[in-house]
């Protein structure tokens, strides 16, 4: 098909053809689905976005491009119109909103694609189609249906057709392996104390952990406990230790996390819809070596302010320890220009030294820099020392899109949950305006230069979607590192506790875009704190976030680990 004729321009409000299902994802952004299941996206830049940043987002296609460009002398109000492009003249990430858009019954694990056949448009969608859509390459279905067993070239309405990981685009299997929660084993009731979700204990699975911590998202012990004693109550449960095996637990509805609640719930909905919002905006820059990269890298607590301290281990010490070993992974790996927001009074230790590193005197490097005294103030001024390296990289001609910040932690949970977390800015935990004044902030020139920090929606979106790309690199690098990761939910957009749910202020006031706080692990449970004890440890972990670092800026990272330890072998 002419490109000319298959780029269409809709304006806004306009119907679909006859016999399309559409989907809208936001106000900017629509999936459709034809006969013959073409899958279109009709797109249209976001308020103040000009059209060419617009054009590179939504396709990588050259001719696409060109002809979107083309309309911007036609209209005065660009933005008002819709850009309809065909699924395979679309980019990676709008190819997975697509499908997840119209096919929302779809899950993912690290074997693979789960399609559920759901024939939108009155026909069951064919296993060429099915191939077409998640591999790039049609001719692949003959693959799927050997792998999965296919007796018949025709799919029926509710078939599950598996497509293996290795056959999938990147970026459905970088989804599959790294940030789809399990399919929900629900069932939904109500009684008269309102709505509920059941599930089904089995063998050797405890109420906090495979109810309370999967299903409701609480992870810190005081509220895993608070919790379980209340769903106990509600189920006539008085000794949680010696629940049966298949007993159905009821979750009140309330309780429940977004993405396990029934498919028609609003709230479900709505967090469904943001997600694929914030999905249009992935890393697409690249950098060879890390060349021109700015990495601020923070070693969360440090100085008076130790953080967590379990059986005698401090979180300050351990993370920064991690945060040495990083910075020298970089610097002797990788082109990328390392800025620490807190530092020690001495160098890190030389490779092969397993000291912690001078810790206890780090001290935020704001101008002039703060002593940690209070631990409130300290994060406050990290998040000012980032937003001002970024106005200088962008003063010296730099690319906010080059820039990434990291906060290193160690949490403190209940002592069920273990391995590693990312917390990246959800967006709607962003709004609003926020600034501090008075000592000792005034006194700072970081926060009297930009005192106060706020965001308009595209940046909201923009930190929330390039955030998670990056989280998802950093657990596929430390599931391919085999390093300890978070059971159900490993990439968070907020934090739940004590029944109030929030970003990070670290996160939350950062302008840097792509922005995380890595919990490496849980100081409260004795596996992962066994495990923060040992170097060997540490370094794994420091390698596998230089990893993620280079595979983000399309890099091969386990490339530049191997040589970082090939390195290392030999001194």
């Amino acid at each position: 098909m002419p490109l000319a004729l298959a780029l269409r321009l809709l304006l806004a409000g306009a119907q679909a053809l006859a016999g399309e299902k559409v989907v809208a994802v936001s106000p900017q952004l629509r999936v459709s689905i034809a006969a013959g299941d073409e899958v279109f996206v009709s797109a249209r830049p976001l308020d103040n976005e000009p059209i060419d940043a617009f054009a590179r987002r939504i396709s990588d296609d050259p001719e696409a491009r060109k002809e979107i460009l083309g309309k911007r002398t036609r209209s005065g109000a660009a933005s008002k119109v819709f850009i309809r492009l065909p699924y395979a003249r679309v980019s990676n990430a709008y190819r997975r909103i697509a499908m997840e858009a119209l096919f929302p019954a779809d899950g993912a694990d690290a074997a693979g694609w789960s399609h559920h056949v759901a024939a939108p448009t009155g026909t069951p969608e064919s296993l060429w189609r099915i191939a077409e859509w998640f591999t790039g390459d049609g001719r692949l279905y003959r693959e799927i249906r050997s792998s999965g067993g296919i007796a018949s070239l025709q799919t029926e309405r509710g078939q599950i057709v598996r497509i293996p990981a290795e056959l999938l685009l990147p970026v459905f299997r970088a989804s599959a392996v790294a940030s789809t929660p399990p399919e929900s084993p629900l069932e939904f009731g109500a009684d008269e104390q309102g709505r509920y979700a059941v599930y089904r204990l089995q063998r050797g699975e405890a109420l906090y952990s495979a109810v309370v911590v999967r299903f409701t998202g609480r992870v810190h012990a005081e509220d895993v406990n608070e919790k379980a004693v209340e769903i106990a109550a509600r189920n006539g449960i008085t000794d949680v230790r010696a629940i049966p095996v298949g007993y159905p637990v009821k979750i009140p509805l309330k309780d429940l996390t977004p993405e396990f609640r029934p498919a028609d719930d609003p709230e479900r909905i709505q967090e469904e819809s943001s997600r694929l919002e914030t999905a249009q905006f992935v890393h697409r820059i690249r950098a060879a070596d890390l060349s021109g990269v700015t990495f601020v890298l923070d070693a969360g607590h440090g100085g008076r302010d130790t953080g967590a301290i379990v059986e005698g281990i401090e979180e300050a010490r351990e993370v920064y320890d991690v945060a040495c070993r990083v910075e020298t992974l970089l610097a002797r790996h990788t082109k990328a220009k390392v800025i620490r927001t807190v530092r020690g009074k001495r160098a890190c230790p030389p490779p092969g030294d397993d000291s912690s590193g001078d810790w206890r005197s780090a001290r935020v490097l704001t101008t002039p820099p703060y002593d940690l005294e209070d631990a409130v103030a300290g994060v406050n001024f990290r998040w000012y020392l980032a937003n001002a390296v970024l106005r200088r990289v962008e003063k010296q001609g730099g690319s906010a899109e080059k820039t990434v910040f990291v906060s290193l932690h160690a949490d403190s949970l209940h002592p069920a949950v273990r391995g590693l977390m990312v917390y990246i800015p959800g967006e709607r935990f962003l709004r609003g305006t926020y600034g501090k004044s008075g000592e000792p902030y005034d006194s700072r020139r970081e926060v009297r230069e930009a005192p106060r920090v706020s965001f308009s929606r595209n940046e909201r979106l923009q930190s929330e979607g390039m955030s998670r790309d990056f989280a998802e690199r950093i657990v596929l690098a430390f599931r391919g590192a085999g390093l300890p990761l978070h059971d159900f939910q490993p990439i968070r957009r907020n934090v739940i506790r004590s029944g109030q749910e929030w970003v990070p202020a670290i996160l939350r006031y950062n302008r840097i875009p792509t922005r995380v706080l890595v919990e490496v692990c849980n100081l409260n449970n004795p596996d992962d704190r066994k495990l923060l004890l040992s170097s060997s440890f540490r370094e794994r972990v420091a390698r596998a976030l230089v990893s993620a670092l280079v595979d983000f800026y399309g890099g091969k990272g386990t490339e530049t680990v191997t040589a970082a330890s090939s390195a290392a072998a030999e001194r």
